[in-house]
């Protein structure tokens, strides 16, 4: 054995063999580097290792008998005592004998035939995989574009992995194929340390899309796997090496592919447009970097987003999707109710028109500018306008999540809460990880009494949000509508603890109070003059209230809201006659969307009742008449909370139908009504003298009264 090794390297086969194993990673090298840019099968790869490797016998043959060199090929000499003068150097070196040139020729058939079975071992294999795989595939109408990992050395590029992973799913969601889910979920369930298959079911798609990248210089590396969620099988996966400035054709190409392996459909090269691409990749680059701040949804990172997108424009005046994200940024940024209170509304309406503006000249097709442009309509009230915008850009994109979302606050101002409650769900279906989504559809499925459903949303989301207070203020409005106060102020109670700085959460957490008279411990926790006029009902201070509605009216002559308040509380605990000419004077100030609002058709069923005092019943029974029709439609689309029935009481009372009023009133209580107003109300006057309205009046105020003590407990406890 010795003496082998001695002669391998003497024969220099060991050097041989180094150079050739030197000579293999090269090869691969290349060949997976053409393969990625070429789009070749991982067949040609597998091939070239096989035949690499079944080479190397052939080559370790050769070199036994052959020196090679970059002088040449030349015999090896035999050892010293082989040869017939004992002298290696002079000694002649005689040719390949027979059966030297037929042990080759065994040799390269040996080798040869391993391969060619090794080979087709592993390419039935793959075909059986692939066809495995394609079984699987042609059921899959679903997928999830997971946030692709950084491979970058210094972990820098996070802004590219998530960014590309967000355009491919703008690209997947265009085709009307299947249902792909919105990035936004997809990002916090990674961030959750969910593995792949337990992000895909809970996301509800059957396919996964991941992938890692890596950048150095001009070049990017993007390796995509294509897993089954169901089996965590892995259908499909391939490595793209690109220059960099051809970024957006491999999001197309890597799109592309995937439609083409879930959908018994061939996607031609260019039938995937490239919507977000520019000639400058500094450009887009800006651009991923102020996504990733507007992901944050906080003002201060919407204002660097802001200024991301700006420099990206400067960059490149012609980056269409750059306008459009700038636009949403600007919205986001209003006063407005979902705004973060940075700009005036009308400034922020205008600035997102005119990037919008110039989006739509360079990119007419881009569905996010129809979004945009929805937002920028509802912040100038305009909501059937918003809701063709919404539609336009649904059709262009089937899956943008926050459309639907968007569609469905306009379709509620709207009141057609049915339509409403739909955009909602499909919104919350393509994006279940979006806390606002889950919320909006938690609040509209209280208004239609789907309790349990409501209670298991806000559960969820206490689970995925711990440290957010929406599940609170959500099962907060959930017990409201229930009539339950107590826990409602306990569900306030946390959600202020959780946003200390929030003064809306305690607003709210005080209405629920009001609701049970502890006025005596909210004028202990805040200075708040909102509560004032309630505080002075409850202490039954009527003339400071009617000199304080006094100076409100002087005050703001132009309206209406403060008169109507005014003559609402002279209406319970003043003079009727002062009342109605408060309620009526100057109605024509107000839309007929803000007087008919539902679900208390107020002030227009305040209305119809003013002007019955004034003896005016023609205009009386039109209000009325209005108020029933918008009620009836609520009916239709079974909005049936209790607000609907107690509208329905005050109609039947104005009538001086006192059966049925005592009839819906009783509906009304069963499901919910607790208003402490309700014995004041001076639109149940004309039933009164109904032995059962005044029965259901006391059983509100003892359960109010029962609640008021144990709430008090709440805050005793606290002390």
């Amino acid at each position: 054995m010795k003496r082998f090794f001695s002669e391998l390297q003497r024969r220099k086969v060991i050097k041989a063999l180094v150079v050739y194993v030197g000579v293999i990673w090269l090869l691969l090298q290349v060949v997976s580097v053409l393969s990625g840019m070429l789009g070749l099968s991982k067949l040609v790869g597998t091939a070239t290792f096989i035949a690499l490797m079944c080479a190397l016998p052939i080559v370790m043959y050769f070199s036994w008998h052959f020196d090679l060199s970059l002088n040449g090929i030349t015999r090896t000499p035999p050892l010293p005592e082989q040869s017939a003068t004992g002298d290696d150097e002079n000694a002649p070196i005689k040719p390949l004998g027979a059966w030297s040139w037929i042990g080759l020729f065994a040799v390269v058939l040996i080798s040869g035939a391993i391969g060619v079975q090794t080979y087709n071992t592993f390419e039935a294999s793959v075909l059986e995989a692939e066809q495995a795989a394609n079984q699987a595939i042609e059921k899959s109408d679903s997928i999830a574009v997971l946030p692709f990992k950084d491979d970058s050395s210094a972990q820098d590029q996070s802004y590219l992995a998530t960014g590309l992973a967000e355009e491919i799913t703008n690209q997947l969601g265009r085709t009307d194929l299947f249902k792909v889910s919105a990035s936004r979920s997809s990002q916090v369930l990674v961030e959750k340390g969910l593995i792949p298959s337990e992000i895909g079911q809970r996301l509800g798609v059957q396919t996964l899309l991941t992938g890692s990248i890596s950048s150095t210089n001009d070049r990017v590396s993007i390796r995509v796997e294509l897993q089954d969620t169901a089996s965590a099988r892995v259908l499909w996966t391939e490595t793209f090496v690109r220059e960099f400035s051809n970024i957006f054709d491999l999001e197309s190409e890597i799109s592309r592919a995937v439609v083409n392996l879930l959908q018994d459909k061939f996607v031609e090269a260019g039938d995937l447009s490239k919507l977000s691409s520019t000639s400058d990749v500094d450009a887009y680059v800006l651009y991923l970097k102020g996504r990733e701040a507007y992901r944050k949804q906080t003002a201060e990172a919407m204002q660097e987003a802001r200024a991301y997108f700006e420099e990206a424009i400067a960059v490149d005046p012609e980056y269409a999707k750059a306008y459009v994200a700038l636009a949403d940024a600007l919205a986001s940024l209003s006063e407005g109710v979902d705004g973060f209170g940075v700009l005036a509304v009308d400034i922020a309406a205008d600035l997102a028109e005119q990037n919008l503006e110039k989006a739509l000249a360079r990119e007419p097709d881009i569905p996010e500018i129809f979004a945009v442009k929805g937002v920028v309509l509802m912040l100038r009230d305009e909501y059937e306008s918003a809701l063709e915008a919404y539609d336009k850009a649904i059709a262009l994109n089937p899956n943008l999540a926050i459309a639907y979302m968007w569609k469905s606050l306009a379709l509620t101002t709207l009141q057609q809460y049915e339509e409403a409650i739909a955009a909602q769900r499909q919104s919350q279906k393509l994006d279940p990880l979006f806390l606002t989504s889950s919320y909006n559809l938690g609040v509209l499925l209280i208004w239609q009494a789907q309790y349990g459903e409501a209670e298991a949303l806000f559960d969820q989301l206490r689970i995925d949000f711990p440290e957010s207070a929406f599940s609170y203020i959500g099962a907060a409005d959930l017990y409201y509508s229930q009539a339950n106060f107590v826990e409602s102020i306990r569900q306030w109670k946390k959600a202020v603890k959780l946003s200390p700085s929030n003064l809306e959460f305690e607003r709210k957490m005080f209405d629920a109070m009001i609701m049970l008279g502890l006025t005596d411990i909210i004028k202990a926790s805040t200075d708040d003059p909102g509560f004032d006029s309630t505080i002075l009902i409850f202490e039954k201070k009527y003339s400071e209230l009617f000199e304080k509605m006094d100076f409100e009216i002087a005050a703001n002559p132009d309206d209406y809201w403060v008169a109507f308040e005014a003559g609402w509380y002279h209406s319970m605990f003043g003079d009727t006659n002062i009342a109605a000419e408060l309620i009526t004077n100057k109605e024509e100030l107000i839309s007929d969307l803000d007087k008919f609002y539902m679900p208390y058709c107020s002030p227009a069923i305040e209305l119809a009742w003013a002007y019955q005092v004034k003896g005016n019943m023609d205009k009386s029974k039109m209000l009325i008449d209005e108020c029933e029709s918008l009620l009836n439609a609520q009916k239709e689309n079974s909005i049936t909370y209790s607000e609907t029935n107690y509208l329905e009481a005050r109609i039947f009372a104005l009538r001086g139908e006192s059966t049925k009023a005592a009839s819906a009133l009783e509906t009304a209580i069963d499901k919910g009504w607790r208003e402490w107003w309700t014995s004041y109300d001076p639109l149940l006057n004309a039933v009164n003298n109904e032995p059962k309205i005044n029965t259901l009046i006391r059983f509100i105020e003892d359960d109010l009264a029962k609640q008021k003590e144990e709430a008090k407990r709440l805050f005793e406890d606290v002390n």
